[in-house]
């Protein structure tokens, strides 16, 4: 099992490589668009915690950016019907944390929200996970571990989260576009118009 990779940042994006072994190995990782907002620029250095999955037609790396995301990430798959590529889109849809309160309290219609979950899926996850998600998971690593994304202001996040929802976006996939497109450009903060374009063309970025 390879639990974490570290090393250069070739190419960043949801479908990252990483060069790792002074240059020589360069390896393919995917991530949650979340995972990939928060990359290094190219040429830095970038650790990322790592599930490998193992098939007859492919050996697949899943990166996270921190241990707890892939925590929920390895609890997600553990549900019939719910593959790693379903889990990563979950990951994309609604921060971490807001998946693991779902699971909790069982708010499956927060669920049915994300992308490639449906109502039969959302309530299997509840039954299947409820019990199960720790009680710390989320509250930390998972909820971004980002102090600049918490401190966002209530009434803008939630002004700029109201247009995306009258657009037809679900409120957790809305939060979650607006919180890495904060991470990516901090300084449109204060204009919402600009915030929720940079939202948008998260949205419509290749990969997704």
């Amino acid at each position: 099992m390879i639990a974490f990779i570290e090393g250069v940042l070739e190419q960043g994006g949801r479908e990252a490589v990483v060069a790792i072994a002074g240059g020589g190995v360069g390896l393919d990782v995917l991530l949650s668009e979340r995972g990939a907002a928060r990359l290094p620029a190219c040429g830095e250095t970038v650790r990322l915690w790592t599930h490998l999955v193992v098939r007859d037609d492919a050996w697949t790396l899943y990166g996270f950016a921190a241990r707890e995301e892939r925590a929920l990430f390895r609890l997600l798959i553990s549900v019939s019907g719910i593959g790693p590529r379903v889990a990563l889109n979950m990951l994309s849809g609604a921060e971490p944390a807001e998946i693991a309160r779902c699971l909790r309290t069982g708010d499956e219609r927060a669920l049915a929200r994300l992308p490639g979950i449906g109502k039969k899926s959302a309530a299997r996850l509840v039954v299947e996970l409820g019990q199960r998600v720790p009680a710390g998971l989320g509250d930390s690593g998972l909820a971004g571990g980002d102090e600049a994304v918490e401190r966002l202001p209530g009434d803008t996040l939630g002004e700029a989260v109201q247009v995306l929802q009258a657009m037809g976006l679900p409120a957790m996939q809305a939060e979650s576009l607006l919180r890495q497109a904060h991470l990516a450009h901090p300084d449109l903060l204060h204009d919402v118009p600009a915030w929720i374009r940079a939202a948008l063309s998260r949205l419509a970025a290749p990969g997704r």
